[in-house]
């Protein structure tokens, strides 16, 4: 969960967790037809359709394998999602409200213009997480290893970090505020002037000082 805010610190963020009961059975196949689902079950399934504009609420999806899928302007609200493979998550301009993806493999998940809204990312991989133009408000990432996180052009408000490693951070142009980046550890950071208003730790304030010199066009003797 999150740690506890410090007196001057950012603000943690308010996370609901979905618990979706007395669900029923179904497959991702029927959403191609109907278009929405309330009140679902979806496991052990290989979907590789068309989802875009499709939406669910109060659903869970275990173990379902995604490849190549288009989740384009794809809704979901009050839902878990546990163990998800997809070796390419195509959902631009798509959202999500009050959702727990938990354990989860991704190659690249493309989330550009999304919108996410008390998520919960967590115990999962992925290669690059795509958010450029997103706007982010109450989101947790928790114990995930994240190759390239891109938040380029994105608004972030109370998000915060525990226990990530990102490879390469992008955030030009971001505009971060309530954003807690201490419990992630990267390597790389592009576009540093888009880290106004996110906190850092003094170790990853020592770590980015060259880097920070560089911009400022310091000379450090």
């Amino acid at each position: 969960m999150p740690s506890p805010r410090g007196p001057h610190g950012p603000q943690n963020p308010r996370i609901d967790q979905p618990r979706p009961r007395h669900l029923t059975p179904a497959q991702l196949h029927d959403l191609t037809d109907l278009g929405y689902a309330e009140g679902r079950s979806f496991s052990a399934e290989v979907f590789t359709g068309d989802l875009s504009g499709t939406g669910l609420v109060e659903c869970s999806l275990q173990e379902v394998v995604v490849d190549e899928a288009d989740f384009s302007g794809f809704s979901c609200a009050e839902s878990q999602f546990s163990r998800l493979h997809a070796p390419h998550l195509k959902a631009p301009r798509s959202s999500w409200r009050d959702v727990t993806i938990a354990g989860s493999r991704i190659g690249a998940a493309e989330l550009y213009e999304s919108g996410w809204t008390s998520v919960h990312l967590q115990d999962s991989k992925l290669d690059l997480l795509n958010l450029r133009g997103a706007t982010l408000t109450d989101v947790l990432v928790e114990n995930c290893s994240i190759t390239e996180l891109d938040l380029t052009g994105a608004t972030a408000m109370r998000v915060q970090f525990i226990g990530c490693t990102i490879e390469t951070l992008e955030v030009s142009q971001s505009r971060l505020s309530h954003t807690d980046l201490r419990g992630a550890e990267f390597r790389r950071v592009v576009g540093l002037e888009g880290l106004r208003g996110a906190s850092i730790s003094s170790s990853q304030l020592t770590e980015l000082a060259p880097a920070l010199a560089a911009q400022a066009g310091l000379q450090v003797l």
